[in-house]
């Protein structure tokens, strides 16, 4: 028997005394509807409405879509599944229909049965990717034009959709990371609410939407939490916003947007369903989600890794000894910085670029080198769960004709990823290569940066360096890039 659940929720339509009960909420099957009052009401795996005298009989169905499975050909078996004890009848293609948006492949049907000729429609969308929805509804011949087609018509409109069978395409990997699940969900249509399931024990997740193209400019448009509090929502069309979360609309560019959540100790993550809507500027879908999930405690001591590539034409960084230094230094530093927090530095891997990358990545142009810059370190890093920290010439921005000492390629940036366009600092060596303290402070600001926490409440002044404190601490230590070494 399947699951339901009914809201204290009563519609009464005035149209010919057709009168719709309350919502009924078919969990396995991903579909709400009202039953029509008057009708027998039968539920189980398909829900079954029916009348006393025969005139009327309505089926409704909904369950998983297998990948590349054909709607159009599924409509046809389930209503002669549905039809199986009739006598005769005919499916007749009627085009395309929609429910609540959801546009689907539409059968005429014809039957006679113990000498009586009945006709009705049966109809079937894809709500979801990986989700179908079917509807029938056969009276006989002269009851149809009557009522049977208004009735097909109203009963549309109390349907209602509902995400259930994500978890099914959903590739899931625990790899070396024992307190990391990482979840890759693909083809999300455009406007498609995406449900992401969020299990006792979640501390955190990180998420970012990919585009097709790597020039499409990705929104996030309606976030709301489990238990109904919209946390989240940007019209792009007006520029409508509104959030308790976050202080501006969430857009990316390079064909990815990424958030992580939760970014201060006001809002938690909570068990159960977080739903997400997320549109591009071209108004095609998405390639793919890609959710960092992290479980466990993160009160306990926690490390971060760093992947350090030098791409300066520097001496020391060929000397093993001066190398060796450095990364004493740098670890030193992060110690002294991090522990009064509970935090400390994990393992420090340097990367040696080849020439010619050393050559094209030594002069960086913030308006449109960080995205290859991404791709480059990651692809070249061993460690993807480490912190991608680049070591350049020079950083500078083409449009105000100004040197930056340091930039994050993203707020919140990707981790576990070489697709991503988000997935490292910068910093400009010579700017800190005497002064190996000053490069530490730099690496946890935009360490800060690029993790996309909430900082305004924890600094005193917006415009001074952000500084680890213990609300920052608290905040952090719940990335994926943090992690606990024992």
């Amino acid at each position: 028997m399947t699951d339901t659940s009914q809201k204290a929720d009563q519609h009464n339509s005035n149209n010919d005394d057709i009168q719709f009960g309350e919502e009924i909420t078919m969990m396995q099957s991903g579909f709400s509807f009202q039953p029509i009052i008057g009708l027998e009401l039968e539920i189980d795996d398909m829900v079954y409405m029916y009348s006393d005298d025969g005139n009327l009989e309505i089926s409704l169905l909904g369950g998983p879509l297998e990948d590349k499975a054909s709607i159009a050909e599924i409509n046809d078996d389930l209503a002669a599944d549905v039809l199986g004890n009739i006598d005769r009848f005919e499916l007749i293609e009627a085009g395309t229909d929609s429910i609540q948006g959801a546009r689907g492949f539409l059968n005429k049907v014809h039957y006679t049965d113990a000498d009586q000729e009945g006709v009705g429609r049966a109809l079937i969308c894809s709500p979801y990717l990986n989700q179908f929805f079917f509807l029938l509804v056969i009276t006989l011949e002269e009851y149809w034009d009557s009522k049977g087609e208004k009735i097909f018509q109203m009963l549309k409109n109390t349907i209602q959709f509902h995400p259930q069978f994500m978890v099914d395409e959903i590739q899931k990997e625990m790899g070396s990371y024992s307190d990391l699940t990482i979840e890759n969900y693909e083809f999300i249509k455009p406007e498609e609410d995406f449900s992401l399931s969020i299990e006792k024990g979640d501390i955190s997740f990180l998420l970012a939407a990919r585009a097709h193209t790597e020039n499409e400019m990705v929104m996030l448009t309606d976030i709301t939490a489990p238990d109904g509090t919209v946390l989240y929502q940007y019209n792009p069309t007006t520029g409508n916003f509104s959030s308790s979360i976050f202080k501006a609309p969430l857009t990316g560019t390079h064909g990815e947007v990424s958030l992580f959540f939760p970014r201060d100790n006001q809002k938690t993550l909570i068990p159960g369903e977080y739903m997400f809507t997320f549109s591009t500027q071209s108004g095609n879908g998405l390639q793919d989600i890609q959710v960092i999930l992290r479980n466990g405690k993160a009160n306990d001591f926690q490390v971060i890794d760093l992947n350090i590539w030098l791409a300066v034409d520097d001496n020391s960084f060929y000397n093993p000894d001066s190398l060796e230094q450095l990364e004493q230094e740098i670890f030193e530093g992060l110690q002294k910085e991090l522990m009064p927090y509970n935090l400390g530095p994990g393992k420090i891997s340097f990367i040696h670029p080849a020439m010619d990358e050393m050559e094209a990545f030594s002069s960086i142009d913030v308006q449109k080198d960080l995205a290859d810059c991404s791709y480059m370190i990651a692809e070249n890093a061993d460690n993807p769960r480490g912190l991608n920290i680049g070591l350049v010439e020079n950083i500078y921005n083409s449009s105000s004709d100004s040197k930056i000492p340091a930039v994050s390629s993203g707020a919140p940036g990707m981790i576990l990823s070489t697709e991503s366009p988000h997935t490292c600092i910068l910093l400009a060596w010579p700017a800190f290569k005497n002064n190996i303290p000053a490069l530490v402070d730099s690496v946890l600001e935009q360490l800060v940066r690029f993790s996309g926490i909430d900082t305004q409440v924890s600094q005193s002044q917006q415009d001074q360096p952000i500084k680890m404190n213990h609300e920052i601490a608290w905040r952090i230590r719940r990335h994926p890039l943090f992690y606990n070494p024992d």
